[in-house]
């Protein structure tokens, strides 16, 4: 899979920046089989539930560098809010599905992305709100993919899809006191492209677990397809 780095000319506002500057890697990512396999049912429920044991261990170390960062950066305190912070959504999952999550291993590209977060965050720890945007946005088409993944594992509305749609009738609500408090804070210019590039990060951190992911069923699922990262 080829990864085409973003060159969009970034807007002055903020989430229109955020939107443009990631553009192209939201659109390839867009095209992941691992999405639409899940969304046809055509994704072993073993397999889904695995990319919830993964995507906590991306929450626990994102999280984690957040809680670590608000005290000393202002940027972070006014943006981030304790919903936002998903990691319990994730561990209701995983305990539905039986699964322990301090038994999950992190796969070589979460364990490469954690790296790179860490770095990246250490050089500037505003860009720990790109990685959030991108993951803040996905629960827009969250919803959308929570409703075909109850269908097609036959899941009750209150279990197994707690992370995909956390909040329910309030998404949008939630959805735009995000994008209104990230517009409240005068971000410097290095601020701005570090928080861009960590969002552009994170679009190719999801699209190389679901390949890594989808690699061993790749030879029986179709390709192509749609995922939640709508960030309208």
């Amino acid at each position: 899979m080829q990864l085409e780095e973003s060159t969009v000319a970034t807007p002055a506002d903020i989430m229109d920046a955020l939107r443009t500057g990631t553009q192209k890697l939201h659109d390839q990512t867009e095209s992941g089989a691992f999405n639409d396999a899940l969304l046809k049912g055509k994704l072993p429920l073993d397999s889904y539930v695995d990319m919830l044991g993964q995507l906590l261990l991306v929450h626990r170390a994102l999280e984690r560098r957040l809680r670590d960062h608000r005290a000393a950066h202002p940027a972070i305190d006014r943006v981030v809010r304790e919903h936002y912070l998903q990691e319990p959504y994730l561990l209701d999952d995983l305990a539905y599905f039986g699964r322990n999550p301090e038994q999950v291993e992190p796969l070589p590209s979460v364990q490469a992305f954690e790296t790179q977060m860490d770095a990246t965050a250490k050089q500037n720890p505003a860009s720990l709100l790109g990685y959030l945007y991108v993951l803040e946005g996905s629960n827009n088409g969250g919803r959308f993919i929570a409703r075909a993944v109850r269908r097609v594992y036959n899941l009750p509305d209150t279990h197994g899809t707690r992370y995909l749609d956390p909040y329910g009738e309030q998404q949008k609500e939630y959805w735009q006191e995000f994008k209104a408090d990230m517009r409240s804070v005068e971000f410097s210019d290095a601020d701005r492209a570090a928080i861009l590039e960590a969002a552009n990060q994170m679009f190719i951190a999801v699209m190389r677990l679901h390949v890594e992911m989808y690699a061993p069923i790749a030879a029986t699922k179709p390709s192509g397809g749609k995922c939640p990262f709508h960030h309208g």
